[in-house]
């Protein structure tokens, strides 16, 4: 496995930044483009809850405004005991922005539970790899 300490120190780090006042569930997600650049996002509700974004959503932007548009590994951390995994949109977005080689790590309070490419993360998506 690659040494994502980075990711998921930032990641716990944007997560702490959540704004989740309704369901108290903190997510963070860092990821690493392909130009070595590191982008973050974390959760943010609205008493609205279909407006609200995730954590992915909120990175992925982050990335695309800096200029990058290819994911290299992505992190996605939930302040729980239990594993999460992205939402059926933020599966679309990552794979958007993936390759064939693009990791997905998935992390809850213990650490990486979790591996996979992201292909993986989304069968018959909605793109050839």
């Amino acid at each position: 496995m690659e040494d994502v300490s980075d990711l998921i120190k930032i990641a716990i780090n944007a997560a702490s930044n959540a704004y989740a006042p309704y369901s108290k569930f903190k997510v963070g997600c860092a990821l690493r483009a392909s130009s070595g650049k590191v982008y973050a996002g974390c959760n943010v509700e609205n008493v609205s809850y279909p407006v609200g974004t995730c954590a992915e959503a909120g990175a992925i932007a982050a990335m695309v405004c800096g200029g990058d548009s290819k994911i290299k590994d992505i992190l996605i951390y939930a302040d729980s005991d239990k594993l999460i995994s992205p939402c059926g949109a933020c599966r679309q977005r990552i794979v958007e922005f993936s390759d064939k080689e693009t990791k997905v790590y998935l992390s809850d309070r213990n650490g990486i539970q979790k591996t996979m490419k992201a292909e993986e993360l989304l069968p018959f998506c909605f793109k050839e790899f």
